[in-house]
């Protein structure tokens, strides 16, 4: 988990000015909310949503409130990502620790060890690529993808530390301590760098053509239900209207939906709902302008809906 302290300290340097307090701790814990999810995503944020989900709030603004914290030096960055969740990031690296580890014992002929993850998400995803690599006999090419992947991340942070906590055939991962002892830092700074070692991860295995099997480890975000329901429907080609009429809510209660799926990667084709001219014009504006209120680029982009302009938001601070 990140250090509480240098999370608050990130947002308070790092969140647009008119958001509340409220508003932050929102996306720490996790509220699932979709407001909370467009905050975290266009804050480019989403990376420490659910991050501390059992702060409190009175000890969340004692330290935000915090003028040491405010005035801490914030010289050591901490890496986030506006595509993927704190669990998601982790999950996926789970993945890749567990298919690490069983195809390490399958080449010593013995699949007999204690799976380093036991969230049933995380083994289901591991055992059907796995069993995908054996079929395909691609052992060796997830080898060299795993060897590519920490070479990459090596070359974008200053320090990695990410390797060791990979396991192998009779061979155990490190423990933090130990880490910290080899590479003489403290638990902070080792907690800080592998959060950074992990967003440079899920940026380097989205390249599904340099990491073919990597790429398939990613877990994307966790839908809510209601956003799921209306996934499926959306897949059987049924229009928001339609969907609205079919699950007896308001329109732009499955605008709501179809934001969040477009924020947790579910969905990707932003040409279904917004036109390029009109996203290359607010592109342009939007990237001086980042800090102001939605109703301002209401009025610039007055024949445009909300949920255009929050579409808008999200395919900029996804894309970056």
């Amino acid at each position: 988990m990140i250090d509480l302290k240098e999370i608050i300290q990130y947002i308070k340097t790092h969140a647009y000015h008119y958001k509340t307090d409220k508003s932050l701790y929102n996306i720490i814990v996790g509220a699932k909310t979709h407001q909370t999810y467009f905050d975290a995503c266009s804050q480019q944020l989403l990376s420490l949503y659910h991050s501390h989900p059992n702060l409190k709030y009175p000890s969340f603004e004692r330290i935000f409130k915090d003028s040491n914290v405010y005035n801490n030096n914030v010289s050591k960055t901490l890496k986030v990502t506006p595509r993927y969740t704190f669990e998601s990031i982790q999950q996926t690296f789970q993945v890749i620790q567990l298919l690490t580890q069983t195809i390490s014992n399958h080449q010593h002929q013995s699949l007999s060890f204690i799976p380093v993850s036991q969230i049933d998400k995380v083994q289901r995803k591991a055992k059907n690529l796995y069993y995908e690599i054996l079929n395909n006999d691609e052992e060796k090419l997830f080898k060299e993808e795993i060897y590519t992947l920490f070479a990459s991340i090596n070359s974008y942070n200053e320090l990695s530390i990410l390797h060791y906590f990979l396991q192998g055939y009779e061979e155990t991962m490190y423990t933090n301590q130990q880490v910290g002892m080899i590479e003489l830092i403290s638990e902070e700074e080792l907690i800080r760098l592998k959060m950074n070692d992990l967003v440079e991860m899920m940026n380097q295995i989205e390249n599904k053509e340099k990491f073919k099997i990597l790429h398939k480890t990613i877990i994307l975000p966790e839908l809510s239900q209601n956003a799921f329901e209306t996934y499926q429907y959306l897949k059987n080609d049924k229009t928001m209207k339609e969907i609205s009429v079919i699950e007896n809510v308001k329109e732009n209660t499955i605008e709501d939906h179809v934001l969040e799926l477009f924020i947790k990667g579910y969905l990707s084709d932003y040409h279904l709902y917004i036109n390029q001219t009109f996203y290359s014009s607010f592109k342009s504006f939007y990237q001086n302008n980042k800090e102001e209120r939605l109703k301002v680029f209401k009025s610039k982009f007055p024949e445009h809906s909300y949920f255009d302009i929050k579409l808008a938001i999200v395919r900029f601070s996804r894309e970056g």
